[in-house]
């Protein structure tokens, strides 16, 4: 939010450098992202007076301007703006001149003509960006006068970082209020009165909210036989240093007052509006209608409009309609100012792709109990600025006061989250400073109430930031850390992924670490069905970081796509962190462990160049995910083909340990691929941490090194493709041949000399006795036995050759 420093002494008095100023905001909650200087001493400019125009001889857009500008002698001076005219006073620059943008003027000639000088814009001034015309001065201003007296010295926009969690801090009022405690100053709210007519409002409006929930409260003024035309230079000054364009005195009151307020305000053509009625609603089926920007947008039922008897006319707490703006012959003013939902106003603008001052303010909150003030202050301003008269009264649909927020806390308790010994005396004049009540005292504990404007104090904790951030965090003394051994603790937690972290290093994976908040786009990408069981923050500081992350490996898969757009063509990455959910609407929380890889990360040097395939990819997350499994000492893990949205269709398993389901993986699904453009296989798996860290410091059991020598023998059996691999080794495993030490898959074939409909698994077999050296007559029989059981269970063959 941009504040003019010389605007904001209206409602607050202090005496200070801007840079103490900006020192006190920033360490009060309220930072100074930038300092701006808006105009200059406009050294050599005057008021200029044209005093005869005729046409350029050269040139059809261009006039040739005599100015008269309190020297003995006039000037000739060409120039191109359409709103020159006899007798106009504009700002003028005589050659010589050396204006704020840094260009000395000099005699020169345009299309042949001499010009000795210029008559300046407002952007030619750095006032602005408008140059659409000259500045046009008070007629009754003599020429010569310096400008700088009629214009004033140069001033200073701060522009501040406002937390989503300040909407009173976006208005000159609110930020007036801080510095008032902050200066130990007082608050100047404007005094302002209003006359009525006699003629009743209810007679001309009438106002029907639908959704009490999403529109709170709503009110409505009539003014009639107001004049709309520019507004005066001091609030056009106003608007301009807040970055507002000037557009007519009735809507640059609106905006002025929400600035000024922090409550957005609409002014509609009464004319415009059908029966005489509003009526606050959703938006129908199909509904269409054109914004100021002249853009037709089409509305969805989730939306809310402000529609009279026949059509919608403005996208509440979003933007006016072009059907009811104010124009130039706009006589009768339907003043409206309200109080919106904010996730319903952040959902429409986000949607429409329209971010706009009052949308801005609408969905951080405003304040309901001073909607109606703000309505009084726009009326008094359009009855003294524009001429209005006021109708008599106000409709105000507000269905009920809000509730006064009362938070109970313990003055102690204050002191020692701070770490700094405040009294409780000093405290209570904080809190009287910030307008916060107190009531049950006792001296140990108290009641705090919250006033209206304060929408982010809910907490004891709330109360402990404002007392530290008026206190001076820089007055919170130091502390040097204490180190203390408690040998009752328990870190074994800690250890033990301290031991997790050391095993997934020694297996080649690289750490990664991601923001638990995501956004809706990125988890639709892996599943677009868990909707309903995301957690989704009330007052996301950005739509990139508005929902808590369901999964890990959606941020995973994106991590391994940022590193491919980079030129890296193999990763293996792990995460460890928390991911959220809601099962039967409450929240839950869970620790898992992602891994994700790409690339030919499971192949030697010499074998990098070639394709990888959606079956090695498979196998070398397979493959990572068992020795993880191992080396963290579970066993009887097990694996079960399952279908997810986050895997390819039929590529994805889920994780058994003792029977128990523990977690998934599989080849990542091309829609996420594709967002990535990873155009080769990506495995991606994940493992709740619990799970990994049970069996962390039970000791090994150890072996024998072998004393006699090994034999080997392979396999290639022929069976129906549905068999897994998982079937063949729980039946090796239910054979327990004699002697078997270990064995492997260590191929699979289908193609050319396999009937269709069957595939060929290749183990290889290591039998040893720990007693004498084998010989292959007794490996033999104990092998042709597992065949025989092998190709009767399976009803499969051997494969020749």
């Amino acid at each position: 939010m941009k504040v003019l420093v010389s605007w904001l002494k209206e409602y607050v008095d202090f005496e200070d450098t801007i840079e103490g100023l900006s020192d006190k905001l920033t360490f009060a909650g309220l930072e100074v992202e930038a300092i701006e200087t808006i105009g200059s001493d406009f050294s050599g400019v005057v008021v200029g007076e044209v005093i005869h125009v005729e046409p350029h001889p050269g040139a059809d857009k261009l006039r040739m301007c005599t100015v008269e500008y309190g020297a003995e002698e006039t000037m000739r001076v060409v120039c191109g703006a359409p709103n020159v005219e006899i007798g106009g006073k504009y700002p003028f620059a005589p050659v010589g001149t050396t204006l704020p943008c840094g260009i000395t003027l000099k005699k020169a000639k345009i299309r042949g003509e001499v010009s000795m000088g210029m008559l300046c814009a407002k952007d030619e001034l750095s006032l602005g960006e408008d140059h659409s015309g000259l500045l046009v001065l008070d007629a009754g201003l003599a020429p010569g006068t310096p400008f700088v007296e009629v214009w004033g010295e140069p001033d200073t926009v701060i522009e501040l970082e406002i937390t989503p969690n300040r909407p009173d801090c976006l208005s000159m009022i609110g930020v007036a209020r801080e510095m008032a405690v902050l200066y130990g100053s007082e608050l100047k709210v404007p005094a302002f009165e209003i006359s009525e007519t006699g003629e009743d409002v209810n007679a001309e409006i009438s106002v029907v909210v639908e959704d009490a929930g999403k529109c709170p409260r709503y009110t409505a003024r009539v003014l009639k036989d107001a004049k709309v035309g520019p507004s005066p230079e001091w609030m056009q000054k106003c608007l301009e240093g807040a970055g507002i364009r000037p557009i007519s005195n009735i809507v640059d009151i609106t905006n002025y007052v929400m600035l000024e307020t922090g409550h957005p305000l609409h002014a509609f053509d009464k004319d415009t509006v059908a029966g005489g009625q509003i009526i606050v609603r959703t938006a129908k089926p199909g509904e269409k209608m054109h914004t100021l920007d002249g853009v037709e947008r089409e509305l969805t039922e989730d939306m809310l409009v402000i529609a009279d008897a026949e059509k919608a006319s403005a996208v509440g707490g979003v933007m006016g309609g072009g059907d009811s703006e104010i124009k130039d012959g706009t006589s009768i003013i339907l003043l409206e100012a309200a109080a919106f939902e904010t996730s319903t106003i952040r959902h429409t603008a986000k949607k429409l792709g329209l971010i706009t001052d009052a949308s801005y303010r609408f969905q951080r909150g405003v304040n309901t109990d001073s909607v109606e003030w703000a309505s009084r202050r726009a009326a008094s301003l359009m009855c003294e600025l524009a001429g209005a008269s006021l109708c008599q009264g106000v409709v105000d649909a507000y269905p009920g006061t809000k509730e006064q927020i009362k938070i109970p806390f313990s003055w102690k308790r204050i002191e020692g989250m701070i770490g700094a010994e405040i009294p409780a005396e000093k405290m209570k004049g904080i809190f009287r400073t910030l307008e916060i009540g107190i009531e049950d005292d006792n001296g140990e504990t108290a009641v705090a109430v919250a006033p209206s404007f304060r929408l982010d104090l809910e907490r004891e904790v709330d109360l402990v930031e404002e007392i530290a951030r008026i206190h001076g965090v820089d007055n919170i003394p130091a502390k040097i850390p204490l180190a203390k051994v408690i040998p009752t603790a328990d870190d074994s937690r800690v250890r033990s992924i301290a031991v997790l972290r050391n095993n997934l290093q020694g297996l080649g994976v690289s750490e990664i670490l991601n923001y638990t908040l995501v956004n809706h786009p990125l988890l639709d990408l892996l599943n677009k069905d868990d909707r309903e069981s995301r957690e989704e923050l009330p007052h996301p500081i950005s739509v990139d970081q508005s929902v808590l992350r369901t999964s890990l490996i959606p941020q995973l898969v994106e991590s391994l796509g940022r590193n491919h757009s980079r030129q890296v063509n193999e990763a293996c990455f792990y995460e460890l962190g928390r991911s959220f959910s809601r099962v039967d609407g409450a929240p839950v929380q869970t620790e898992t462990v992602s891994l994700g890889m790409m690339g030919p990360v499971g192949r030697s040097l010499l074998e990098k160049r070639a394709p990888v395939s959606e079956e090695e990819m498979f196998v070398w997350m397979k493959g990572l995910v068992g020795k993880l499994l191992s080396s963290q000492k579970l066993t009887s893990v097990s694996f079960k083909a399952e279908d997810r949205p986050e895997f390819e269709a039929g590529k994805a398993v889920s994780v058994f340990v003792d029977g128990e389901a523990v977690g998934c993986m599989g080849l990542v699904n091309k829609t996420a691929r594709d967002e990535w453009r990873l155009t080769g296989p990506v495995a991606a798996g994940e493992i709740k941490l619990e799970t990994l860290l049970k069996n962390s410091f039970q000791v090994a059991k150890t072996q024998d090194l072998a004393q006699f020598p090994s034999m080997s023998r392979d396999i290639a059996l022929v069976l129906d493709e549905s068999v897994k691999n998982e079937d063949v080794v729980q039946l090796i495993e239910k054979s327990n041949p004699k002697d078997l030490e270990c064995f492997g898959l260590f191929d699979v074939y289908q193609g050319k000399g396999i009937e269709k409909g069957k595939k060929s698994l290749a183990y290889t077999f290591v039998y040893r006795s720990a007693r004498q050296t084998l010989t292959d007559k007794k490996v033999n029989k104990v092998h042709q036995k597992l065949i025989d059981f092998l190709c009767k269970q399976l009803g499969a063959s051997l494969r020749e050759g």
